[in-house]
C-alpha cells in the first residue's frame, strides 16, 4: 500500500520595478530624449549654435543617468553618496558622542540617527491587563509595535502544516494591506553569541525552588557537567515582527492627522486580530513587547559588550531598569566601509536583485543561520503591503510596461522580456483572485569586534545569500548608520528617509 506524499511548493513570480523606454535606454533617458527633440524643434529660429548646445547637454544627461555602477546601482548614485558622506565628514556629523560630555542638551544615550526622535508611548492594547509600548517616531509621524515571536521551526512538521504557515502568513500581508494607516511590515531574525549564563541560571533557580537540600554530590556534579557542555558555543536566536503605523493624514481613508495618543488607541484595537494572524503563521508563541523589553532589545544592539549584564538583570527578575534615554550607544563613527558603535564594528548589506527562479520555503534557512564570527547578525525583511485597489493598478502597468518593452519595433524580443511579460499577467491574474501586491526589500547586518572580520564576514554572508534562493546582497557604502537602524526592525522606514523617490528609481 503506498502513501501518497504531499508535493513541495515552489514560490517566486517575484519582480523588480522598471519602466521601460525605448531602443533600451532606461525611462528617464527616453523622456530627456524627447524633451530635448522638442527643444530641438522649438528652437529653431534660434539657429545651429543653439541646437547644437541642447543635443550636447541631452546626450550628456542621458549618458549620466544611463551609466552603470557596481552591484546595480546608477554611476551617479554612488557619486552622490560619496558627495553626501564627504559633506557630512566635513560638517563633523560623522562622528557621535553621547552622555554627561556630550553636546547633547540632556546629556543622556538616545539612539542615534534617523531614530534620534524616537520615544516609547505606553498603550493598553484592548482586552489586555498590561500595558505595552509603541515607538513613535515624530519625524515621519509613524508609531511601531513589536511582536516577539517564538516558533519551533518545521523540523518537526509535515507538508502540509508547512504549505498551512505558509498561507498564513500570506494572508496577513494581505490584510494589512486593507488597513489603511499601516504602511510597513519587518520581520527580523537575531542571532547572537549567547552569553552563557541562561541556562546555568535555569538550573539554579530550579534548585532554589525545588526545596531540596539532600541531592547526592554525584547527581549534582553530572547535571553540572551536562550544563557545561550544552552551554559552549550556543547561539541565541531572536525572531521578532514590527507593524509600523502612520498618523499621517489619510484622504483616500478619510483620516485626519493624529496625534500619538490617538494612534495608539486606533493600533490597540488591531492588536488581537494581528496576534492570531502571526500565531497561526509561526505554529508558536506570540507577545507584544513592553517598553523594558524594547528598551533592552536596542540597547544590547547598539551595546554588545553589555549583553551579558543584560541578560543576568532580566533572569534576576531585577530588570535593567535602563530607559529610552539610555539604549544609545556611547560613541559612533561612520566611515566607508562600516559603523563604529560603542567598540564594535557594523556592516549591513542590501538586496538589490531578487531571485529570479523558484524556491521553497526553506529558501532563508541558511541566510538566517548564525556563525560564530558575528557577535549579532540580524537579517530584517521590511514588506510594504498594498490595498487592493493600489495592487489592482500596479499589477495593470506592469502588464502594460512588460508588454510595451516586448512589442518595440525593431528590435526582435528577448527570453528575458517574454519572461517579464509572463510574470506581470500571471501576477495580474493572482491579484485578480485576492492576491495582494506587497514591495519589500532585505537587510543583513552584521557586528563583530575587528573591522579585519569584514572581508571573510562578507563572503559568508553571499554564499549563504545564494543557497537555496539566489539572492544578490551589496554593502551599503557610505550610510551604515541608516542601514544600521534600518535592519533593527523597529520601525524605521528606508521609504521616508531616501534621497531618490521609488518612481524615480523605477525610471532610471
Amino acid at each position: 500500500m503506498s502513501q501518497q506524499q504531499t508535493p513541495i511548493r515552489l514560490y517566486g513570480n517575484i519582480n523588480n520595478p522598471r519602466k521601460e523606454g525605448v531602443l533600451g535606454l532606461s525611462a528617464l533617458a527616453t523622456a530627456i530624449g524627447t524633451v530635448v527633440a522638442i527643444a530641438i524643434f522649438l528652437t529653431m529660429p534660434l539657429g545651429i549654435w543653439v541646437q547644437t548646445a541642447i543635443v550636447i547637454l541631452g546626450i550628456a544627461a542621458m549618458i549620466a543617468v544611463s551609466l552603470n555602477g557596481r552591484n546595480g546601482r546608477k554611476k551617479f548614485e554612488e557619486i552622490l553618496a560619496k558627495r553626501h558622506f564627504k559633506k557630512a565628514e566635513k560638517e563633523g556629523h560623522t562622528t557621535y558622542v553621547a552622555g554627561p560630555v556630550s553636546q547633547l542638551p540632556t546629556g543622556d544615550f538616545p539612539p542615534v540617527g534617523i531614530l534620534a526622535r524616537t520615544e516609547l508611548v505606553d498603550f493598553l492594547p484592548a482586552g489586555a491587563q498590561v500595558e505595552k509600548a509603541m515607538i513613535w517616531n515624530p519625524s515621519n509621524r509613524t508609531g511601531t509595535i513589536i511582536f516577539s515571536v517564538q516558533s519551533p521551526g518545521i523540523g518537526l512538521l509535515d507538508q502540509d502544516n508547512i504549505d498551512m504557515m505558509v498561507d498564513q502568513w500570506g494572508i496577513f500581508q494581505r490584510e494589512a494591506g486593507v488597513i489603511s494607516s499601516l504602511v510597513q511590515v519587518g520581520a527580523t531574525t537575531q542571532a547572537t553569541k549567547d552569553p552563557g549564563n541562561r541556562l546555568p541560571e535555569a538550573v539554579r533557580i530550579t534548585r532554589s525552588q525545588s526545596h531540596v537540600d539532600d541531592v547526592p554530590s554525584f547527581a549534582r556534579e553530572a547535571v553540572d557537567e551536562i550544563v557545561d557542555d550544552l552551554n559552549r558555543a550556543v547561539p541565541k536566536i531572536d525572531q521578532w515582527v514590527t507593524a509600523t503605523f502612520s498618523a499621517k493624514a489619510n484622504r483616500e481613508a478619510g483620516t485626519g492627522v493624529r496625534s500619538k495618543e490617538e494612534l495608539a488607541e486606533d493600533i490597540a484595537t488591531l492588536i488581537p486580530g494581528m496576534m492570531g494572524q502571526l500565531r497561526a503563521s509561526s505554529g508558536g508563541t506570540v507577545s507584544l513587547l513592553d517598553a523594558q523589553d524594547i528598551v533592552d532589545q536596542v540597547h544590547t544592539a547598539y551595546n554588545p559588550a553589555v549583553a551579558a549584564a543584560v541578560e543576568s538583570a532580566r533572569l534576576s527578575g531585577e530588570g535593567t531598569g535602563l530607559t529610552w534615554g539610555e539604549v544609545g550607544p556611547t560613541n559612533a563613527k561612520l566611515t566607508p566601509g562600516w559603523w563604529e558603535h560603542s567598540g564594535f564594528f557594523s556592516k549591513s548589506w542590501q538586496m538589490f536583485q531578487p531571485p529570479a527562479s523558484n524556491f521553497q520555503e526553506t529558501g532563508l534557512t541558511s541566510l538566517l543561520s548564525p556563525n560564530d564570527i558575528f557577535e549579532q547578525k540580524r537579517v530584517t525583511i521590511l514588506y510594504r503591503p498594498m490595498s487592493p485597489a493600489r495592487s489592482q493598478k500596479v499589477v495593470q502597468n506592469q502588464v502594460a510596461n512588460a508588454t510595451f518593452g516586448q512589442n518595440q519595433k525593431g528590435q526582435r524580443p528577448s527570453q528575458i522580456k517574454k519572461v517579464a511579460v509572463e510574470k506581470a499577467e500571471r501576477a495580474e491574474r493572482e491579484q485578480a483572485e485576492g492576491a495582494a501586491m506587497v514591495r519589500f526589500g532585505l537587510v543583513v547586518t552584521g557586528t563583530v569586534d575587528t573591522p579585519e572580520k569584514f572581508p571573510r564576514a562578507e563572503a559568508i554572508l553571499r554564499d549563504q545569500a545564494v543557497a537555496g534562493i539566489q539572492l544578490r546582497l551589496r554593502d551599503c557604502e557610505n550610510s551604515d548608520d541608516a542601514a544600521f537602524a534600518f535592519g533593527l526592525g523597529i520601525g524605521a522606514v528606508p521609504k521616508d528617509f531616501a534621497r531618490l523617490s521609488a518612481s524615480l528609481r523605477e525610471n532610471i
